[in-house]
């Protein structure tokens, strides 16, 4: 009954293969995100539309501009959502004015492009240039591009290696870095926004993993918990991984 729905003999088979080897009362939920997974993406337009509720709510989704509904959506109150977005539609007094989305430019320097990391030094790496001389990752940055707002370095082998500013911050400069890796959601397809993701540890905290950048990648709330991060436990749904400096999606029954 599941299989049916499915376009392809080889995704049908592929379902069927893996149902198969499902226990049976984890079959229907198997199934059902599976088939989820393999709809066809929407095409979106712009569009409104208004559900009525028998309770005397209604439901109003309105799709257009990106940026333009993230700027709506950011002034709706949490708690009280239906009202704050009447009272901004309308005007009223006391309602938040609308914050506009902050578009900050961010460039990527491939670090093997002017040389190599000798190691980390306080706040900051050092680095072996091509001609030989060892400058630090922000003299580097400066040299390259100082006026190009925010500035990644990003190794092919280790992924992103450090963040330029003229402030410091923490874990914010961690999530600025990994979000120039990946703007969305790292799992393949995902298009959620890295802003609204979760830091995820490629090796699990309980089994040693370290919050470091090497070890971290932003994912949307579904796809972390999906993720198979037990090694020991049986695969389920794949796991991500970091091979190459570039963050991967390894299936499950492989190694």
């Amino acid at each position: 009954s599941f299989t049916r729905r499915v376009q392809g003999r080889l995704a049908t088979w592929n379902l069927r293969v893996e149902l198969c080897a499902t226990p049976s009362e984890q079959v229907t939920a198997v199934a059902r995100r599976r088939l989820r997974e393999m709809r066809i993406p929407r095409q979106y337009t712009e569009r409104a539309m208004l559900r009525q509720h028998p309770n005397g709510l209604a439901t109003l989704t309105v799709t257009g501009n990106g940026l333009d509904m993230a700027d709506a959506f950011r002034t709706i109150d949490q708690q009280h959502p239906g009202k704050s977005f009447i009272a901004r539609m309308l005007g009223k007094a006391g309602a938040a004015p609308a914050a506009r989305t902050r578009v900050t430019t961010m460039a990527v320097l491939q670090l093997e492009d002017y040389g190599t990391i000798l190691r980390r030094e306080r706040d900051d790496v050092l680095v072996r240039t091509t001609s030989g001389a060892v400058v630090t990752g922000a003299q580097l940055v400066e040299r390259a591009c100082a006026n190009e707002g925010l500035i990644t370095v990003i190794s092919r082998a280790l992924g992103p290696v450090d963040l330029y500013r003229f402030e410091r911050f923490a874990s914010v400069k961690q999530r600025t870095m990994l979000a120039a890796e990946h703007p969305t959601c790292a799992w393949p397809g995902c298009t959620i926004p890295a802003e609204r993701g979760q830091f995820h540890h490629l090796t699990p905290w309980s089994h040693g993993g370290e919050t470091n950048v090497a070890n971290l990648v932003t994912l949307c709330n579904y796809h972390n918990g999906v993720n198979d991060d037990d090694p020991n436990a049986p695969p389920r749904r794949g796991r991500l991984t970091r091979k190459g400096g570039k963050i991967i999606w390894q299936p499950p029954h492989t190694h």
